[in-house]
């Protein structure tokens, strides 16, 4: 199969080259990874560059493209198309050498280090190993309907119907469904009660959420929720806290009104919905909704519940998930997840935006709470589920592409670093000799 880059021929900007040949010397020199995006920010003052040829060829050609769709939605030109996961660079000759697609990518590098300052954690906080957080409860809807269409407590949806009921939004980013194949999700930009709860629930398969974006702009529908899993939500941060002053970053900062950020191991590729229902023996038209607690929970079309084997199910996580670092969407406003407690949605409440929006729900009757104690497990899950994700691993900058994996032969994303090829060696037994 030939590369992209193979397929595209006048990838020749001689300034890109540079960029990236600088790039990988810093990867290899540099302990600070906040020194990385010198190596485009660099060129501003000389003009810019042609950054799409150094982000394909360093992100998406290499296989670490985790699809957060970043690059797509703050390129002010329209370069990309978004297809099978990833960008491609359709129309390169419209580049306007902003460098905002490179400046964006939260594979290249970590977010700045001010990030503290223009998230606005809410204080007091603390990191128990999660990101910083305030103050955290189990939450659910109070209205009935929302529960029943919602998963593990509609938290969420109930937070954004209130908000838009009150004018604080004026439409949420969100993922939907095929019309027909309900766990193969798509981006939609929801302005009514009805389209909100038309998104609710989980879906396993990856949802390029974020690409709805571009509808809201074209729209001029603002501000905006954004509903996303951590890889989106750190794309949506480096978006708003770009030190790139341009028009397009400036939307980011004055419309994305609240992020609510999903807590997620990996999601899971389309070829998995046909295995899982080889595993069950059924058709894979009958699998109505999955949910996963520690092994798949399945809702067939007619009510009926089964379960299948995690770790079989596991088999087909997404590769690109390997380059995320983030469990718990730490740099979100709200973090949550369906963990701990059956019918409730666990709640970190990161920021003051998360804090006001969600009291302001909470206050006016639309849901409702109980303390963590409740459920004690849910406190243990997080902190082993967030620490798994980062045990052992680089940034993603630093990690084998996807070719690479693939000579290894392995490719789950999460035992690479814990049990496969990146494990760390196994400590020498007492008196044996390392010869």
């Amino acid at each position: 199969m030939s590369t992209t880059s193979e397929r595209r021929p006048e990838r020749t900007d001689p300034v890109a080259r540079r960029v990236t040949e600088r790039y990988r010397r810093l990867l290899e020199e540099s302990d600070d990874p906040n020194e990385w995006a010198y190596a485009w920010r660099t060129e501003l003052n000389r003009g810019g560059f042609r950054a799409v040829d150094f982000l394909m060829e360093e992100v998406v050609d290499t296989g670490k493209c985790i699809g957060c769709a970043s690059c797509v939605t703050i390129c002010p030109v329209d370069v990309f198309d978004y297809v099978d996961e990833r960008p491609i660079d359709t129309r390169t000759d419209a580049c306007v050498l902003c460098v905002l697609c490179a400046e964006v990518c939260p594979v290249l590098r970590p977010q700045d280090k001010d990030v503290f300052a223009l998230v606005d954690y809410r204080e007091p906080r603390t990191d128990a190993g999660y990101g910083p957080y305030s103050y955290a409860f189990y939450a659910r809807a109070t209205r009935p309907d929302i529960l029943e269409r919602g998963q593990d407590g509609g938290a969420a949806s109930a937070l954004l119907l209130h908000a838009l009921g009150q004018g604080t939004i004026r439409g949420a980013i969100l993922g939907d469904v095929l019309p027909d194949n309900n766990q193969v999700g798509v981006q939609k930009l929801a302005t009514t009660e009805e389209e909100v709860l038309s998104c609710s629930a989980s879906r396993y398969t990856y949802s390029p959420n974020t690409l709805a974006f571009r509808e809201a702009m074209q729209r001029d529908i603002r501000p905006v929720a954004v509903v996303g899993v951590p890889c989106q939500i750190d794309g949506v941060r480096l978006q708003q806290n770009s030190s790139i002053r341009a028009a397009m970053s400036a939307w980011y900062r004055s419309n994305v009104a609240l992020t609510i950020g999903l807590f997620c191991s990996e999601s899971f590729t389309h070829e998995s919905l046909v295995r899982l229902a080889e595993l069950l023996e059924i058709p894979v038209e009958r699998i109505d909704n999955i949910n996963i607690k520690g092994k798949v929970v399945v809702r067939l079309d007619d009510g009926t519940v089964v379960t299948a084997s995690l770790k079989r199910y596991r088999e087909w996580a997404r590769p690109a998930c390997l380059y995320c670092l983030d469990y718990s969407a730490e740099h979100a406003d709200l973090g949550m997840g369906g963990i701990g407690l059956d019918g409730w949605t666990y709640t970190l409440v990161r920021t003051e935006t998360g804090h006001r929006f969600l009291q302001a729900a909470i206050d006016d009757g639309w849901i409702e709470t109980i303390p963590l104690s409740e459920g004690p497990r849910g406190e243990e899950l997080l902190n082993k589920l967030s620490a798994g994700k980062k045990k052992n691993r680089p940034h993603p900058a630093r990690m084998p592409t996807l070719a690479e994996r693939e000579a290894l032969g392995y490719l789950d994303p999460k035992t690479f670093y814990t049990k496969g090829p990146g494990a760390p060696p196994e400590p020498e037994a007492d008196g044996e000799s390392g010869e």
